[in-house]
């Protein structure tokens, strides 16, 4: 699963790997549990550059491995084109949203980039909006449906994509 952040991706992508029986893997928490540290500290102490080359690492764990699973990608895994390769040859849903929706989400204490302001959150949102639409195989707006109910149009699509 793919999307900004706020687009629900980690909410979704559980209730999805739960009713296939599948395993779900948030690609941030896999990230920061390997290498000890959080996101905003990975960041802090060895930069953006060493953090992408983390998340490409883990993105590659993850779509390997002997059973299927969710997983629920950090809103900028699209930039690395090698992750997009890696993205293309899965089943990849893209969880998209007008970005004031998500801007309106994203506003808690515990949110990276909520002090962001609208301008540049959007700017953000935009440039990697191609990256999520290339890569996507089904764009889903969720809007204000349930978690449960997007779960269910995605569950249904992965059944129809295996058959």
């Amino acid at each position: 699963m793919v999307g900004y952040m706020g687009s629900g991706k980690t909410t979704v992508g559980r209730v999805v790997a739960r009713d296939l029986e599948w395993d779900f893997v948030d690609l941030d928490a896999a990230i920061a549990e390997r290498a000890g540290l959080s996101i905003p500290e990975i960041f802090a102490e060895a930069g953006e550059p060493r953090f992408r080359e983390l998340e490409r690492l883990e993105l590659s764990r993850a779509l390997g491995g002997p059973r299927e699973r969710v997983v629920s990608c950090g809103g900028g895994v699209v930039i690395d084109p090698r992750n997009r390769a890696l993205l293309q040859g899965v089943p990849t849903v893209f969880l998209w949203e007008d970005a004031d929706v998500l801007y309106r989400r994203t506003r808690g204490p515990n949110r990276p980039l909520r002090g962001t302001s609208f301008e540049d959150f959007s700017r953000r949102y935009a440039e990697r909006l191609p990256y999520y639409l290339e890569v996507a195989s089904l764009h889903l707006e969720p809007g204000d449906r349930p978690p449960r109910r997007v779960a269910d149009e995605i569950v249904e699509w992965l059944r129809t994509e295996a058959a």
